[in-house]
């Protein structure tokens, strides 16, 4: 049989090989069969040209103009001053203000010596001098620290070399001349070889062509009716009986009012519970009655004393002049509208009869075509379509053997070989994993050879398309 690679194995068409090839060190390298390098070829490409305009000013010979829309458009023309109505001159009321008020009446200056300061005892002092030590002086005392002598630096001696004009950065870091970088990128150029093409797969070399034998046709057989009458019984109409059922009770309580011939019994949980005690009214404090002071009452105020009745004056009318200016002279009605749009004397058109009508001169009998030719029918309402609300129910037992039951057997399905590979139960061995990342197994039966890897720096071998 050979060697044969994950694709060839598999028989569910779900495994693949991973197309990787191997590299030193256990990593796998990048995918080298891609439709991309296999089916697109590299074309030459022509740069675009640039849809930017030229940065040139726009420029023009003409001279400059000054007329805008504005200047053309619109002409201007004298205004005059609107009307405006005079007012009349304000008159100043003859007589004087009374500008006495009952605040300055009753609120008058009053004169008062100023309000003497209080001041208040100063804290109490004792006249014994407080001896004692606070817990703070107690518990941090005062420890004698050493003075430290600030560090003199040394005096700066210049240096007695010339200065070179390189810094540090210069000096450590220098510009080597290395070529760039080769570019990681794998070629557009399509994978061609010189050599001729091999057309051997191993389909055409493991499968042999063998000689079919000729099919032996056989003879179709005759339609033979059956000799038995047609019975139209259907296996619906033999199952499924109409069954004589009682019908359904409602569900629905009984619309009737519920009576009973008991007394009322008017005893309650409020009544039973909460029931009337003998209570005393609460005692009401009476106020004492009103009683009129003595005297007679003053019925004089400040308002009745200082604000005497005047004689009103009449307000003059601040109406405005008439603002229209009339014209004298009469009216003229005449509009464009009245000028143009002239009635014009114009007769309803008669219809004209036909040629050859002579009018009917027997009277109409009050009968129509429609009710002579159409009579009414008494035809019978349609029967209602809708079926009975009579279940069905039958007492035979219940058939639960269908089509899928009786016809559909379980099958087994055949485990794909290709699925455990590299396991126990395969009956595959890894033999090698070619440069176009096909992993190569080979039966157990045959002989096997060591297991190996193909580095990536072996010589590469030119793509072959596989038929």
């Amino acid at each position: 049989m050979g060697k044969r690679c994950i694709c060839e194995i598999c028989t569910c068409g779900r495994h693949h090989c991973p197309h990787r090839p191997w590299r030193p060190g256990g990593d796998y390298g990048p995918c080298l069969v891609t439709s991309y390098n296999t089916a697109y070829k590299q074309h030459p490409l022509q740069l675009r040209e640039s849809c930017k305009p030229e940065a040139s000013a726009l420029r023009s010979d003409d001279p400059l103009s000054d007329k805008t829309t504005f200047r053309t458009d619109y002409v201007k023309h004298p205004l005059d001053k609107p009307y405006v109505h005079p007012h009349e001159e304000y008159k100043r009321p003859p007589g004087a203000i009374d500008t006495l008020t009952s605040y300055h009446r009753d609120y008058t200056e009053k004169h008062a010596p100023p309000a003497a300061m209080i001041k208040k005892e100063g804290p109490r002092q004792l006249p014994a001098r407080f001896e004692g030590e606070p817990t703070y002086k107690i518990d941090y005392r005062k420890w004698p620290l050493e003075k430290h002598q600030a560090k003199v630096p040394e005096g700066w001696a210049p240096p007695t070399q010339p200065f070179e004009g390189q810094s540090t950065f210069t000096h450590d870091f220098r510009k080597y001349n290395e070529p760039p970088r080769k570019s990681m990128r794998p070629t557009e150029a399509t994978q061609l070889s010189n050599s001729p093409f091999d057309g051997n797969t191993g389909y055409r070399a493991d499968y042999i062509k063998h000689p079919l034998q000729t099919r032996v046709p056989h003879e179709k057989e005759k339609y033979r009716g059956p000799n038995a009458p047609f019975d139209g019984m259907s296996t619906f109409t033999r199952d499924y009986t109409k069954k004589e059922g009682a019908k359904t009770e409602s569900c629905r309580p009984n619309a009737e009012a519920y009576q009973s011939d008991a007394p009322l019994d008017d005893l309650t949980t409020f009544k039973n519970d909460y029931r009337r005690w003998n209570g005393e009214r609460p005692h009401v404090h009476l106020p004492e009655q009103y009683r009129p002071p003595e005297g007679e009452m003053d019925h004089n105020t400040t308002h009745r004393i200082q604000y005497k009745p005047h004689p009103p004056q009449r307000v003059a009318m601040m109406k405005p002049g008439e603002g229209r200016v009339m014209i004298p002279g009469e009216f003229e009605g005449l509009t464009n509208y009245k000028s143009d749009y002239k009635p014009w004397g114009i007769h309803r058109e008669v219809p004209k009869a036909r040629e050859g009508w002579v009018p009917n001169n027997i009277p109409f009998e009050g009968t129509a075509t429609y009710k002579s030719h159409y009579t009414a029918h008494n035809v019978a309402p349609p029967r209602s379509m809708k079926p009975d609300a009579t279940a069905m129910a039958s007492n035979a037992p219940f058939e639960d053997a269908t089509m899928y039951r009786t016809e559909y057997t379980r099958k087994h399905a055949d485990l794909c070989p290709a699925a455990i590979l590299d396991t126990k139960s395969s009956s595959y061995t890894y033999v090698e994993t070619d440069t176009r990342g096909h992993k190569q197994y080979l039966p157990v039966y045959e002989k096997t050879t060591p297991l190996r890897r193909v580095s990536s720096a072996a010589p590469k071998v030119p793509a072959v398309m596989v038929a």
